[in-house]
């Protein structure tokens, strides 16, 4: 009997010690890594959250077109406040100062990035000139600050006033080797009138800016 009880308690003290051992615990992942995943971080607190998964750009491939993108007016508002995804506006300053998403940034396309004739003439400041699907880098820095501006590895929404500068602006982003399923025509100021969109827009059409483009510092080619 004594016997007996003596390996009853040897078995409870293995069991014991069977529970007690706490599982590996995972091992932390890095900011870089959840966002991958589909998580954003929460501006206002500690934390991530899900997020929706975006759509694919476009509904035919090389096509850039507003008709033939995955987020427009009908759907943008469910994709903005990302942090996930840089917001940028092609207009120029003026345009941008009396109206404009509040989270998109400025980048004028026709005042910075291209003009056709931009690597022929020195006194136009562009980062590039010739075709748009085969663009002339006007500087020996043009493909820097361009990346620098456009961020490689982020997901793009680019916006302007109708939708025909994104377009441009995407087909130099592919001639400079941008993963096109990351980029995003959203398409123009003039198509975002529904209501829905009023707390997120800036209307101060009092506003006139008179802007001196240059570039400073990039040496031409």
């Amino acid at each position: 009997m004594l016997k007996k009880l003596i390996a009853i308690l040897s078995l409870s003290v293995v069991l014991t010690g069977c529970a007690a051992t706490a599982a590996p615990k995972e091992e932390a992942k890095t900011d870089d890594q959840l966002i991958a995943e589909g998580w954003v971080k929460n501006p206002e607190e500690a934390g991530y959250t899900k997020v929706e998964e975006l759509p694919a750009p476009r509904t035919t491939e090389g096509d850039y077109s507003i008709d033939n993108s995955a987020i427009s007016s009908e759907n943008l508002v469910e994709y903005l406040g990302r942090n996930d995804v840089v917001y940028i506006d092609l207009r120029d300053y003026n345009d941008y100062a009396k109206k404009h998403f509040k989270n998109f940034e400025a980048v004028p396309f026709f005042a910075y990035i291209w003009n056709e004739n931009a690597h022929t003439d020195t006194s136009m400041v562009q980062l590039y000139g010739g075709p748009q699907d085969a663009p002339v880098a006007v500087y020996e820095s043009s493909e820097a600050i361009l990346n620098t501006l456009f961020p490689k590895d982020k997901t793009l929404f680019l916006m302007c006033q109708s939708g025909g500068r994104v377009a441009m602006m995407m087909k130099i982003l592919e001639a400079n080797g941008y993963d096109m399923s990351k980029v995003y025509n959203v398409g123009g100021m003039a198509q975002y009138t529904d209501g829905k969109y009023r707390e997120f827009i800036t209307d101060t059409p009092e506003f006139i800016i008179d802007v001196a483009y240059k570039i400073e510092g990039a040496t031409r080619n």
